[in-house]
């Protein structure tokens, strides 16, 4: 049980981060300018669901995901650290805000696109998420009963960390108050610096992980150690 927890815990930090939280916030004040509390708060609330809604598809599904399209999990991770590299680099290095003019009269219209695909459920949010959902389902269905729970306490992390970003965006005019619009894209900037890190761990995973599987790795590792 306490490994499934610190599973759990594990998932609701890591996909915390990846959901890119402070741009998301800098993003959602941005689009939602304008708009009332009562506006913005239920533009929050459905958002939440959207991005609940693609991520349990997105965990649930990635063992038959990876498998219809014949890809290995060692490569999609591979693949996806470097989207998440590229990301975490434009957000790094700065993303420019929506302008007046490219904001939607209602506010209602940016609830699934762009704001719950692709700003929040993007490709290199939902990538991590499968590759996840595979794993633990993967070592449930070779091994026993606690291993489904380590599977399930994963997707409890999850819904974690989109109920705490939900609840960032519920009270995000007051963030704005406390923190100002500038502090928050500070935040976003350092938050693409960790992403930066997490996206190189992926792919040094994927890639030793990978080489320890196929004989040309086999091959380079004995030539190293001898």
């Amino acid at each position: 049980m306490s490994d499934a927890l610190l599973f759990a815990w594990g998932n609701f930090v890591k996909l915390f981060f990846l959901f890119c939280p402070f741009f998301v916030l800098n993003m959602f004040l941005s689009l939602t300018e304008g708009a009332s509390s009562v506006r913005k708060r239920s533009v929050a609330v459905r958002v939440t669901f959207v991005a609940v809604t693609v991520g349990a598809i997105s965990y649930f599904a990635g063992q038959g995901f990876l498998k219809l399209f014949g890809l290995d999990v060692d490569g999609f991770r591979i693949g996806a650290g470097i989207l998440l590299m590229i990301m975490a680099q434009e957000l790094a290095l700065g993303h420019e805000t929506p302008t007046a003019q490219s904001r939607p009269r209602n506010v209602d219209d940016i609830i699934v696109v762009p704001l719950g695909i692709p700003i929040i459920m993007g490709p290199a949010c939902v990538s991590p998420i499968i590759i996840i959902g595979a794993e633990t389902f993967t070592k449930a269905m070779e091994g026993g009963a606690w291993d489904w729970f380590t599977f399930f306490f994963g997707f409890v992390g999850f819904i974690g960390a989109t109920v705490a970003l939900g609840a960032l965006l519920f009270f995000a005019e007051a963030l704005e108050r406390i923190f100002g619009k500038n502090v928050i894209r500070i935040f976003s900037k350092v938050s693409g610096v960790i992403l930066m890190a997490m996206a190189a761990q992926m792919i040094a995973t994927g890639f030793v992980a990978y080489l320890d599987r196929s004989v040309v790795g086999q091959k380079l590792l004995e030539a190293l150690t001898q």
